[in-house]
């Protein structure tokens, strides 16, 4: 009988990961440095700050802001990500400091888009990838080209732990993703729903937030943050997979 899948984060004694069973580098995603914008933005505000004593904090504040950049500071300028064909590496300046397979991580992404008098005005990432033994590391826009780094994360796990989901759904375990339970009955929405796959309408993605959709009903029976579901994209391929078999 197939094993149980259970997400990365819950196995108590994890092997522990060395570079070499990443497979060969495919990317590497540095430190993003500033842009002469923010720089010319940063200088004109030190200089207008310290023209008044009582901005002069602020100075002290845009100033070490300034020089912590990666623009500046080596030790910022050192970090980096190496995308591998089975994992990713995380470095900083004294060498490498985490790294983690797709088949052993839970990956939970965080994306705000923000706007100012309508226009936007840029776009937050975070991602929590979290390894087998309960370390995680927190990834930011801090790195350069991170929307294409969210989308590797979740595809490297899909590849990495898609076969072994499904496997376990079928052998008739749960398969649990933070808010929600996929079992072959149906989809466990927390401790007040469970949705029969029949009943299943559609699961709706929007706005940063899943909503689970029944029939007969026009709102959504449930809705939860992507943010709380680890492996996002896993678990909306898993719920297709498993409903497209048992519905």
């Amino acid at each position: 009988m197939t094993a149980p899948y259970v997400p990365a984060a819950t196995s108590p004694y994890p092997p522990s990961v060395d570079v070499s069973e990443l497979g060969p580098g495919v990317f590497t995603y540095w430190a993003k440095r500033w842009s002469k914008w923010r720089l010319f933005s940063g200088w004109f505000m030190i200089v207008i700050s310290l023209v008044s004593i009582i901005l002069s904090p602020l100075a002290i504040l845009f100033g070490v802001m300034l020089f912590r950049s990666p623009n500046f500071s080596r030790k910022a300028r050192a970090k980096r990500i190496d995308l591998h064909q089975h994992g990713i590496a995380l470095h900083e300046e004294q060498g490498l400091v985490a790294a983690y397979r797709f088949d052993q991580i839970s990956v939970a992404q965080r994306i705000t888009e923000n706007y100012y008098n309508g226009f936007k005005t840029g776009t937050a990432y975070l991602l929590t990838v979290t390894g087998a033994d309960g370390r995680s590391s927190k990834i930011t826009q801090f790195y350069d080209n991170i929307g294409h780094l969210a989308q590797a994360l979740q595809q490297g796990v899909m590849d990495a732990q898609f076969g072994r989901a499904v496997a376990t759904a079928q052998a008739g375990y749960p398969v649990t993703f933070g808010p929600f339970t996929v079992t072959p009955q149906g989809l466990v929405c927390g401790q007040k729903h469970t949705v029969t796959w029949p009943l299943l309408d559609r699961v709706v993605v929007s706005s940063g937030t899943v909503r689970i959709m029944v029939h007969g009903r026009r709102t959504a029976l449930v809705a939860k943050p992507i943010h709380e579901i680890p492996n996002f994209a896993l678990f909306l391929a898993l719920v297709s997979n498993v409903r497209a078999t048992q519905g």
